[in-house]
């Protein structure tokens, strides 16, 4: 059968792409090569506890915030039940020796105040902090949804929205604001959720990251599992092929140069007018004639950095006989939370950020594994399988490493097995010394390092979100110079769940216009 168009990757900038263009009207196949699609974001159970991978919160979820309505443009929004997370204390960062601890309210004005109460000398920076942050997101791509009867400013948007993208850094706009000592430090921190150091990332890029946070955290009944099952429920619904286990290894063209097709490992060839590639772009490379793209952007495709390096640790919590499910955050001796810190409180719907100690870097992936910054998630929820067997809800701690350079593995007695399973007690250890409230049921499943990274993000460095976003690096734009032949994924708009949407978005508007896409927009408002 020949299709409108093929989408390669079955990841959320995929499905999005897919069910967008079928919206259109198009005839759409998606072709992913593992054996289920967006396998690094529906997580997995293991020992009856399910884990997250790929996604552990989302901001922008609130009534009528960016992603619930993106939600509802997939048309996915009525399959989904938001699960909020704590609205006093979604992220809260500690460093521990010092007695330094901040949690963040959802919602500006709740977290203004709080910052305003702890940091009453900037209040005028900060102000001046989110100020920028809201002006800058009403500039950026498919980020605001416009409403009936307003001009369309799409294009407009779309070409300065992306000339901010080589402007500013966040250190530049923190410093310019005088923003320093702790209260710089909580405004860096959510750098960790895109990858780029504050030096490097665009201010641009980061207020599209920590604005959704700021205004709401969320995650669904169900996790990623939920996400992607309501993705491809309605791609199903929409007429859209789904062909998994067919990993492409060739994109065909016709002889007029255009796209034409692609030809699978297993001998399938699927032919098509179109086609939108949600690879990473070194990988999109390969599948392709060198001579389809000039010299200079095979090369800049080629030298594009990546975000940070992770080493992840996958926990359980058993229960002892006779506990009540989930963990109390109380006050006991030896807890790294102060007793001004929060109220008696589970741990499910809330995020730590354990800093290292005074005077060494944030973000510094060559720390001892004792120091490092150390991201612990409790948004993995129970739930149940088609065969009706229930799970418990895991722990997910990530912790920056160094890049995955193959071939340079240090020579040790000990096995690459032996290595991880070392990692995961160390990191376990650590766990239960800053929060003792888990207490000694706190057991390791699994452990994943950057060299994991590598293998399964298809990441050549092994890195945590793909391609880096940083000034004065050009990130491939949606549309290539093979006819036919579109870009999407975190790499060509922003990291995320939502920076997926977008470069869907991105990707149609190129194909349909983006006149089209934002009148589809508009009707969802």
């Amino acid at each position: 059968m020949k299709y409108d168009y093929l989408v390669i990757g079955a990841g959320i900038s995929g499905l999005s792409s897919a069910l967008l263009l079928a919206r259109f009207g198009f005839k759409v196949a998606v072709v992913e090569q593992a054996p289920r699609p967006a396998p690094l974001v529906e997580g997995f159970v293991r020992n009856n506890v399910y884990f997250e991978t790929g996604f552990h919160y989302a901001g922008g979820l609130e009534d009528g915030g960016v992603l619930d309505l993106n939600l509802h443009l997939l048309g996915i929004a009525e399959q989904l039940q938001k699960v909020p997370f704590d609205p006093k204390a979604y992220d809260t960062v500690v460093q521990p020796g010092r007695g330094f601890n901040f949690s963040f309210p959802q919602g500006y004005a709740a977290l203004g105040d709080a910052l305003h109460e702890r940091f009453p000398n900037q209040r005028q920076a900060l102000s001046k902090y989110f100020a920028r942050i809201q002006q800058i997101t009403r500039k950026l791509p498919y980020y605001c949804f416009s409403t009936p009867g307003e001009s369309d400013k799409s294009g407009e948007s779309s070409s300065s929205g992306l000339a901010l993208l080589h402007e500013h850094n966040l250190t530049q706009v923190l410093d310019e604001l005088a923003i320093g000592g702790e209260l710089r430090t909580l405004l860096q921190i959510h750098c960790l959720l895109h990858g780029s150091l504050p030096s490097e990332v665009p201010f641009a890029i980061h207020a599209g990251v920590v604005d959704g946070y700021y205004r709401s955290a969320h995650t669904f009944k169900g996790g990623g599992r939920a996400l992607v099952g309501a993705l491809v429920t309605v791609l199903m619904q929409c007429g859209v092929d789904l062909f998994c286990r067919h990993r492409v290894e060739e994109i065909e063209l016709s002889a007029a140069g255009a796209f034409a097709g692609v030809c699978c490992n297993n001998g399938v060839k699927l032919q098509a007018s179109g086609c939108i590639s949600t690879l990473h772009p070194q990988a999109m490379l390969k599948l392709l004639p060198a001579s389809v793209f000039r010299s200079v952007y095979r090369r800049r495709l080629a030298a594009l950095e990546e975000s940070a390096g992770a080493e992840i640790v996958f926990l359980r919590c058993e229960r002892q006989r006779g506990s009540t499910p989930g963990v109390r955050c109380e006050r006991q001796r030896g807890s790294t939370l102060g007793v001004d810190s929060l109220p008696t409180h589970n741990f499910q719907g809330r995020n730590f950020f354990f800093l290292p100690g005074s005077g060494k870097a944030i973000f510094d992936p060559d720390l001892p594994l004792s120091e490092r910054l150390l991201y612990l998630n409790f948004a993995a929820s129970g739930g149940s399988d088609i065969s009706g067997s229930y799970w418990e809800g895991g722990v997910t701690a990530i912790l920056p490493a160094p890049y995955y350079e193959p071939g340079t593995e240090v020579s040790t007695t000990l096995s690459y097995a032996e290595r991880k399973e070392q990692t995961g007690e160390l990191v376990r250890k650590r766990i239960i010394e800053l929060l003792p409230e888990l207490g000694p049921g706190l057991k390791v499943e699994c452990v994943a390092t950057a060299k994991t990274l590598q293998r399964i993000n298809a990441s050549a460095r092994g890195s945590l979100y793909g391609v880096k976003h940083m000034v004065g690096q050009f990130n491939p734009s949606a549309k290539t110079r093979l006819t036919g032949f579109f870009l999407a994924g975190q790499a060509t708009a922003a990291p995320g769940f939502l920076g997926a949407i977008t470069s869907a978005l991105m990707a149609v508007g190129g194909i349909v216009g983006h006149d089209r896409v934002e009148a589809l927009r508009r009707d969802v408002i």
